[in-house]
């Protein structure tokens, strides 16, 4: 073999060297800016806190899923006059107006004028969307939001995207139990899966951004043919 020809085979062999180092140097990067990022998640999830005092706002919206509390939440803020109507996103397709109202504990005159059923979102993108039609239609430029607390940045997130810029306050229920996360398997679990589907969010961002502002009328009817499962928080 020539000089020549070592020499060649000598710089591809360097060139393919420096481009394996590469790519493993921006993986270390990437996979640090991950962790860095779900450390960041988790603080931000933990310091949440209520609003204290709560301000009044157009309405109040609950978004329904696993973990106590959030109905009890909207309720409360509804009959201190936080809102002038409640809205509930993604009440499971089983459980009719009547079973809500029970469970409410709301009276007569304030169900009757005051409450509102979406049953037609089955996951956070579908409960931003709906939320939207329902601020929209309403003329509401404020509502109160009320999920988890571990659902708060992604929810916020989704709002943000369907409705523009529409005001928020937050109203975190607290899900997650205090101390380290990191000693307990579900909250760990239930933290890291909520973690990648905000990094979803932010990935499908610029699309909903940029796509038609319009949203369809939201969907109040009860279904005809109930679905037993629950989908919310998804």
């Amino acid at each position: 073999m020539s000089p020549k020809k070592i020499k060649a085979k000598i710089t591809r062999k360097q060139r393919l060297w420096g481009l394996f180092k590469f790519m493993v140097f921006a993986a270390f990067l990437m996979g640090m800016a991950i962790v860095g990022g779900f450390l960041e998640f988790t603080r931000q999830v933990n310091a949440q806190d209520k609003p204290d005092p709560v301000p009044n706002a157009d309405g109040i919206v609950v978004w329904t899923g696993p973990g106590g509390g959030r109905l009890d939440a909207g309720t409360h803020l509804l009959t201190e006059g936080k809102g002038e109507r409640l809205l509930i996103s993604g009440v499971n397709a089983q459980n009719s107006r009547d079973d809500i109202i029970k469970v409410l504990g709301l009276s007569a005159d304030q169900h009757d004028c005051c409450l509102d059923l979406d049953y037609a979102a089955i996951d956070t993108i579908g409960n931003a969307r709906e939320t939207a039609s329902w601020a929209q239609a309403l003329g509401y430029e404020h509502i109160i939001l009320v999920t988890s607390d571990f659902h708060m940045p992604r929810a916020q997130m989704e709002i943000t995207a369907a409705a523009g810029r529409i005001r928020i306050t937050r109203y975190p229920v607290t899900s997650i139990k205090a101390g380290p996360w990191w000693r307990d398997r579900d909250q760990f679990s239930r933290l890291s899966e909520e973690y990648g589907k905000l990094l979803g969010s932010f990935a499908r961002r610029p699309r909903k951004l940029s796509s038609d502002p319009k949203v369809p009328a939201i969907n109040t009817a009860e279904p005809q043919n109930p679905d037993p499962q629950s989908k919310a928080d998804e």
